[in-house]
């Protein structure tokens, strides 16, 4: 697809305009109803220079790769967003479009206003991961659309079957924001882990989700944490 007219989405703040996404640039449809999930480091979105250094055309492959494999296995079991088209030779997914994302809707109105039983499908969807056997660690609101009034998760590159062994938390800290990473560092101290220690995805579910209390309420954390 011929991506030339199309926009970047961006997120915003309280603060003014920010990135929807730190590792792919997210382009959408002059009819808001495609995103091209470009796994290519834009200098449009992603002006730090420094940081676009950090990622090699093997981390983006990587990321590409994940974001399809994951997203087609998880698709087996709960609603995921249909993958329109893949375009290999350019690392872009094109899967359709029900934005604004959840973060962005919450902006203006209360997630219980806009969806009274969303905490139920969040939670429904992260047993249903777990079952899976997937670690998915893209659990900020804007990794979540709403469509026919289901919640539906996406961005699947940031996922690693529960089993998997050998990960650092230093590893990942390039596609998470300064201010997550801030979070991290807190839940990191209290529960006696550092940066270098090599885990198994699923002890590092409980590690994620405490980085988001900011973003859920405490109730549900728990409820994800136990489940």
């Amino acid at each position: 697809m011929d991506i030339s007219t199309w926009n970047l989405y961006w997120n915003r703040d309280y603060g003014g305009q920010i990135r929807a996404n730190l590792v792919y640039t997210p382009y959408v449809s002059p009819d808001s109803k495609t995103l091209c999930m470009s796994f290519n480091r834009d200098p449009a979105y992603h002006s730090n220079l420094e940081e676009n250094q950090q990622w090699s055309e093997n981390d983006l492959t990587d990321r590409f790769e994940k974001e399809i494999k994951f997203h087609n296995l998880a698709s087996e079991s709960i609603p995921t967003l249909d993958i329109i088209d893949i375009d290999f030779d350019n690392r872009q997914v094109f899967i359709e479009w029900n934005g604004p994302d959840f973060y962005m809707l919450g902006l203006e109105t209360p997630y219980d206003q806009i969806l009274p039983n969303w905490k139920e499908q969040w939670l429904t969807t992260i047993s249903k991961l777990k079952a899976m056997n997937i670690s998915k660690f893209s659990l900020h609101p804007n990794s979540w659309v709403i469509k026919d009034d289901t919640l539906i998760p996406f961005n699947w590159f940031f996922c690693y079957h529960r089993d998997d062994v050998g990960i650092t938390i230093r590893s990942l800290l390039k596609q998470i924001s300064d201010s997550r990473q801030e979070k991290l560092a807190a839940v990191l101290e209290g529960m006696g882990l550092n940066l270098d220690i090599e885990c198994k995805a699923q002890d590092l579910e409980k590690v994620c989700f405490n980085s988001f209390r900011e973003n859920y309420p405490a109730d549900l954390i728990e409820k994800a944490i136990w489940l």
